[in-house]
């Protein structure tokens, strides 16, 4: 992912309708809603965790953790987004901030029981995904948990069907391809699994050996 590719201004734009885009039930939101639980589902999390959402965009994902009674910090790297999130979530920790940066803002140089995303890390190619959650699993405590759900595909085949299937409703991004991705993250020293959720949605689990 780059800036110019995918610069903040596009989310920016995008921030007021984002809501009613991803419950369109259409590629590439398809399982949207159900991705969302899943990931709640996976992380365990208990009242007063202390959970980082990064990528949060609008909040969605926040919610359901501050409906469970956690301690919220949350990230983006447009504002307009924040802005939604924050009249949603006024309790929560906001900070204007590029995931793929290794420095983060004050206060948020913390240990994270649980560290959640939702449809953020298709933007990048599978070495930068990796080396996005190793900065980001230095920031778990010891038994910590990052549960990711985004656009995904079991493997290469199901996506090239899905692309014919779908012509030009078909947008190229960066899609986490399973088989791949799991092998390419155990070799980094995770522990991971994936559940899928739709044909174009699933959730990963990882965790540090």
């Amino acid at each position: 992912m780059t800036h110019e590719l995918y610069p903040a201004s596009d989310f920016d734009r995008w921030a007021v309708s984002y809501d009613q885009d991803v419950q369109s039930g259409d590629f590439p939101f398809a399982g949207y809603l159900q991705a969302l639980d899943t990931v709640v589902k996976l992380t365990e999390s208990a009242p007063a965790m202390r959970v980082l959402d990064v990528g949060t965009g609008t909040g969605n994902l926040a919610l359901k953790f501050a409906a469970l009674g956690c301690r919220l910090w949350c990230t983006d790297f447009s504002s307009l987004m924040l802005e939604q999130a924050r009249s949603k979530l006024p309790q929560a920790r906001f900070a204007l901030h590029d995931l793929r940066q290794e420095e983060w803002p004050e206060g948020f140089d913390v240990k994270f029981d649980r560290i959640v995303s939702a449809y953020v890390f298709h933007h990048f190619d599978l070495q930068e995904k990796i080396r996005i959650l190793q900065n980001l699993t230095r920031r778990l405590v010891s038994d910590g948990r990052l549960v990711i759900a985004d656009i995904a595909f079991p493997t290469r085949q199901a996506l090239e069907e899905t692309r014919q299937r779908l012509g030009d409703a078909w947008e190229e991004e960066e899609y986490w391809l399973a088989d791949q991705s799991l092998a390419a993250l155990r070799r980094a020293g995770f522990s991971a699994s994936f559940i899928p959720v739709s044909y174009c949605a699933g959730v990963f689990c990882i965790l540090q050996h």
